[in-house]
Order: C-alpha cells, then sequence, then structure tokens
C-alpha cells in the first residue's frame, strides 16, 4: 500500500513544480501585453507618439503602368519605445515598406509606398486615391491613415 502511495504522489509533484519558463508565446499572449516576439515592447509604461512629417502625398499626372514611389518618415515624439505593429494597404495595387525595429523616444521611422498604376488610367485622366493604414503599438496613437493621391493617364 505504501508503494503505491508513493508511486501516485511522485508524478503529482514533479507536474505541480513545473513552471511556465519555457512556455511558447502565443497569439493570445501577445494580445495581451501588444508586443510580438520579433518586438518585445511592453504596453505598460512610457508610451511613444509617432509624429508624421505628413500623412498624404500628391504624385501627381503618372503614366499608366508607372510605379510610384513615397516614403513618410515619422519621429517618436514620445518618451517611450514604439512599434509599428502592422501596415495594411487598402488595395493590391500598393505595397507598404516599414521600420520593422523598435523605434526609441527621439528616433525616427518610415512607411514606404509603392503604387502600381498599371490599368489604372484614362485618356482624360483618372483619379486615384489610395490609403495605407499604420497600427501601432506601445503608442498613445492606435492608427495613422496615410493617402496617395495622383491623375493616371493612358494613351488608349
Amino acid at each position: 500500500m505504501k508503494m503505491r502511495t508513493i508511486l501516485f504522489i511522485i508524478p503529482f509533484f514533479a507536474l505541480a513544480s513545473c513552471s511556465n519558463a519555457n512556455k511558447k508565446i502565443g497569439s493570445s499572449d501577445i494580445d495581451k501585453n501588444g508586443s510580438t516576439p520579433e518586438n518585445p515592447v511592453p504596453d505598460n509604461g512610457p508610451k511613444g507618439t509617432p509624429a508624421f512629417e505628413t500623412t498624404s502625398h500628391e504624385f501627381g499626372k503618372i503614366i499608366d503602368g508607372e510605379l510610384v514611389q513615397h516614403k513618410f518618415v515619422f519621429k517618436n515624439t514620445g518618451k517611450g519605445d514604439l512599434v509599428i505593429a502592422k501596415v495594411q494597404a487598402h488595395c493590391g495595387c500598393t505595397t507598404p515598406e516599414w521600420t520593422r525595429d523598435i523605434i526609441p523616444a527621439g528616433g525616427e521611422g518610415f512607411v514606404m509606398t509603392t503604387f502600381n498604376s498599371a490599368g489604372k488610367g484614362g485618356k482624360e485622366g483618372v483619379k486615384q486615391e489610395k490609403g495605407v493604414t499604420v497600427e501601432f503599438s506601445n503608442s498613445t496613437v492606435q492608427t495613422i491613415e496615410l493617402s496617395l493621391k495622383s491623375t493616371v493617364f493612358s494613351d488608349k
């Protein structure tokens, strides 16, 4: 009887002594603290504040099929670190690239946008306005909308 009791108690203590030290981070953990494994910024303490030079860019007249780019630059004017959590273009003709590193207070970051005007023009010119949504972690600002404007001409 004593042997059965001992065999029962040993696994119980072994399981009870396990810790979360080697626990893998899941999406629920990321949602809780506002960070990612690549950008481990806690969502408490001082926050960053993105201050963009401009949130809109006018390319003017462009020819159908041209690829045009604009780099939106911002400074972290807050007191804490800032992270771009996600950048989402509103359509498939616009492609964003962005600063993937933590941006310290006083540091600068960017969102580079590329607009592919193929199939977007007309003889009289077609006005185009495309958008990009930027989401931040550990920030006083949750999201910023950036816009690109142009008039696309084709010879067809």
